[in-house]
């Protein structure tokens, strides 16, 4: 079979809800400031993530992704706060 051919018959996945199990998936665009905890957390800078959220429409779970780069903000800020505590 040619490549173009093997692209037609390829079987596509659908992807499902882990918590319900549903279909009935959308992705939004969406914005989230994460604040760190306690009061060593209040001098520490939030850190805004614009994530693609998916979400289970008939049961309300939610998913996302935190790109490498806020990830790596958020484990520094987290270590930071862990330092002040101890």
């Amino acid at each position: 079979m040619k490549h173009k051919e093997l692209a037609r018959h390829q079987v596509r996945q659908a992807i499902t809800c882990a918590r319900c199990s549903s279909e009935n998936l959308s992705q939004f665009s969406a914005e989230m400031n994460f604040h760190f905890p306690g009061h060593e957390g209040l001098t520490e800078p939030t850190v805004w993530v614009f994530p693609q959220v998916t979400v289970c429409l008939d049961c309300g779970y939610a998913a996302f992704s935190i790109p490498e780069s806020e990830l790596q903000r958020l484990a520094d800020g987290c270590r930071r706060i862990r330092a002040k505590a101890a």
